[in-house]
């Protein structure tokens, strides 16, 4: 607090002239900074707001600078599930566990910007599986049926995003079987050490992005956390205008 009321008495010195006159010690100026605060005391409310706005910005900026170092690992890994336009203008990545209510939200969102923009947006999934033993399962699912038959993975992928409840193993078989996907061959390739090795990857790159919940988005040059809807269509029409 004294620091504050420090910083805050230079202030009011830089922002008010007065005669010349002797220097108030310490405790004068604690007193009046005090007693300024006192008579206003919104301005602790709007100093604190913008000291989250500074640490926001602060990690933006340091997740931005993690995303521009991994450019190829984000947008150029052929492993990675997409849909969308072949030659996008826009590439929005998105790291996702298929347990998470949010990415649900978000999955929503994806659909109508596909509606929308599929001619010129491109989605690129990074499973990031971080709910338990069902969520793993789920995503080696997912990219075993991208690897066997592509054609197939939107169809499966929205069904088991799409899904309420457990993810047993049944239940992805009966997605995998409606989406036209052979079962033994996916789940003989869910086994698959490539499958393993990517998963890994793609939880190292999140880590070292600091990522730490899903949905996390990259659109062009933004990152954004969590299902923000409002968010990243203003972050799609941006980079689009572009």
């Amino acid at each position: 607090m004294r620091t504050l009321l420090l910083a805050l008495a230079v202030t009011l010195g830089m922002t008010a002239c007065a005669p010349a006159q002797e220097p108030a010690n310490r405790a004068e100026i604690e007193q009046i900074v005090r007693d300024y605060i006192l008579q206003n005391p919104e301005i602790i409310e709007e100093a604190l707001i913008e000291l989250q706005r500074r640490a926001r910005q602060r990690e933006q900026d340091a997740m931005m600078g993690a995303v521009t170092s991994s450019e190829d690992q984000l947008f150029g890994d052929s492993r990675d599930p997409s849909v969308g336009a072949e030659a996008p203008v826009v590439t929005v990545v998105e790291f996702f566990d298929y347990r998470c209510p949010y990415c649900t939200v978000a999955n929503e969102w994806i659909q109508e910007t596909l509606e929308a923009h599929g001619d010129q947006v491109r989605f690129v999934f990074k499973e990031f599986p971080i709910r338990g033993e069902q969520s793993t399962n789920a995503a080696r699912a997912s990219l075993a049926v991208w690897r066997i038959a592509p054609d197939s993975y939107e169809a499966f992928h929205n069904a088991v995003m799409n899904a309420s409840g457990p993810l047993p193993d049944d239940r992805i078989d009966a997605f995998a079987v409606t989406a036209g996907v052979d079962v033994a061959a996916m789940r003989a390739e869910m086994e698959s050490e490539d499958i393993t090795r990517q998963l890994a990857e793609v939880r190292q790159l999140a880590q070292s992005i600091g990522i730490t919940g899903t949905p996390f988005f990259i659109v062009g040059d933004t990152v954004i956390p969590g299902a923000d809807i409002e968010g990243l269509n203003r972050a799609v029409t941006e980079a689009l205008s572009r």
